[in-house]
């Protein structure tokens, strides 16, 4: 246990630096910084107490990694939310609710004004989307390396969203290299086109670090709706392209763009997509005043749930009941794994298909051997089965919460909606503004939904049940 506290104890020495920043932007705009002061200070006090920890082994294992994962999340989450309770008095329930939600991406708030916050909580919302969006350990293990073994590599696969990771390249420090080069690359293209499209710096980076993330967070009331047309294709592009796993940036960037190309998971979420905004353009599109106004709405909202970010540039609830339904389809599948999104995702969507496919084959010839193969590799029984069990898990945990959820007695589609559009980690959902009138036991459900939901359950399992599993 040592070990884990040890780790542990380095994130949070790691997060008290990253807390810097919000002070900086604080001070620019002559703002309060005690709102950050505070969470620094007991960041960097208990992270120093963990590290000096006396430990005789210093490997990690598997279920090490999900520890440190679980807790260090739930204690940056708590660290996260003192800005807001302290800034603007609002509740630890609210606070955490929206600092979880800020850390996994998800962008559903409690905020019904969010142009009366401060620059500095506004920062802080769409910076927890970007530091969430690749995995707050891997920002810190960029940072400080949380060990000279690669058995760090454990904690990278119990955060980085997907049924596997691999390292890119041998070394695991080169590898969150190329990661964050590649997530870095494309916020700051991101942002010199929203600079190009008029928008303010301040605006352009806080839209940015969203999209990175998969977030949603908007500086604005009405989310993106007032944003020139210009801007609202570049957010819409680079939220699709932040759904497209990273290994295949990693690809290009190593000039082997013809296995890029052939990728089977992009070529699934290219059709899944295309597919989507063509049904859904045909059935709504007399709602609107023109084709392209249609189109517009119908490709950014698209594109906003798919890679699970939830910015709205207009208002989804018009929107027939068939358009809905694809919607909360993509709410729950998502796009790629190793991408920044949150959802099912596609890879083992895959998976689950050609599962089922040699399932009926062998009804008909039993006799017969077939293998399930996934990117021109053969999946393993062990991955086949690990992703069916997840398939069950993620929707029985669906279930569970929508149960709790259904006591503070909105109808069955406000319930569903919220309950997808949190576990999904998507944020935006049909006829739910904000969460604020939820019940407190709603809310921490919804939080815990949202964690289950970016770190893929087990974490959280085997957290909270400390199970055996093998080194």
């Amino acid at each position: 246990m040592k070990n884990i506290l040890k780790y542990i104890g380095k994130v949070l020495i790691g997060f008290s630096l990253i807390l810097l920043l919000p002070i900086f932007v604080a001070l620019v705009y002559h703002e309060t910084i005690k709102g950050f002061i505070i969470p620094l200070i007991i960041s960097l006090f208990l992270g120093l107490i963990l590290n000096n920890l006396k430990i005789s082994k210093k490997n990690l294992y598997a279920k090490d990694g999900f520890i440190i994962v679980a807790l260090s999340w739930i204690i940056i989450s708590i660290l996260s939310a003192i800005p807001f309770m302290i800034t603007h008095h609002v509740t630890f329930v609210n606070a955490f609710f929206e600092a979880v939600s800020g850390l996994t991406t998800t962008g559903a708030t409690i905020f019904s004004d969010v142009e009366s916050l401060n620059k500095s909580i506004l920062f802080w919302r769409s910076f927890t989307h970007f530091l969430g969006g690749m995995g707050v350990l891997a920002f810190v293990m960029a940072i400080i390396p949380l060990s000279r073994s690669d058995k760090s590599m454990h904690v990278l696969k119990a955060e980085m969203p997907g049924p596997s990771v691999a390292k890119l390249v041998p070394s695991l420090k080169k590898t969150l290299f190329y990661l964050y080069f590649i997530y870095l690359s494309l916020t700051l293209i991101e942002i010199i086109l929203l600079l190009i499209g008029g928008l303010d710096v301040f605006n352009s980076i806080l839209v940015s670090f969203s999209t990175a993330g998969t977030g949603g967070f908007a500086p604005l009331n009405t989310s993106l709706s007032t944003f020139p047309i210009f801007n609202q294709y570049v957010v819409a592009i680079f939220m699709f392209l932040f759904g497209i796993n990273f290994n295949i940036y990693f690809l290009i960037l190593m000039k082997n763009i013809k296995t890029a190309l052939k990728s089977e998971e992009l070529r699934t979420y290219l059709i899944i997509f295309i597919c989507s905004v063509l049904i859904i353009f045909l059935n709504s599109y007399h709602l609107f005043n023109n084709l392209f106004e249609a189109f517009t709405n119908t490709f950014f909202h698209t594109s906003s749930i798919i890679s699970s970010t939830g910015f709205s540039i207009g208002d989804i609830n018009i929107l027939p009941t068939t358009s809905r339904i694809i919607l909360i389809c993509l709410m729950l599948i998502s796009a790629c794994a190793g991408s920044t999104c949150g959802g099912f995702k596609i890879t083992r969507l895959i998976i689950v298909f050609k599962t089922i496919k040699r399932d009926f084959l062998k009804l008909v010839h039993p006799n017969s051997v077939y293998t399930i193969t996934y990117e021109d590799k053969k999946v393993d029984e062990d991955t086949i089965k690990n992703t069916c069990t997840f398939m069950f898990l993620y929707f029985l945990l669906i279930l569970l919460i929508m149960f709790i959820v259904s006591f503070d007695g909105y109808s069955l589609e406000t319930t569903i909606n919220a309950v997808a559009a949190t576990f999904a980690n998507v944020g935006l959902c049909f006829n739910i503004s904000d969460f604020y009138n939820f019940s407190s036991l709603s809310k921490i459900t919804l939080s815990i939904g949202m964690l289950l939901g970016r770190l893929e359950i087990f974490p959280i399992i085997v957290l909270f049940t400390n199970l055996r599993l093998k080194k």
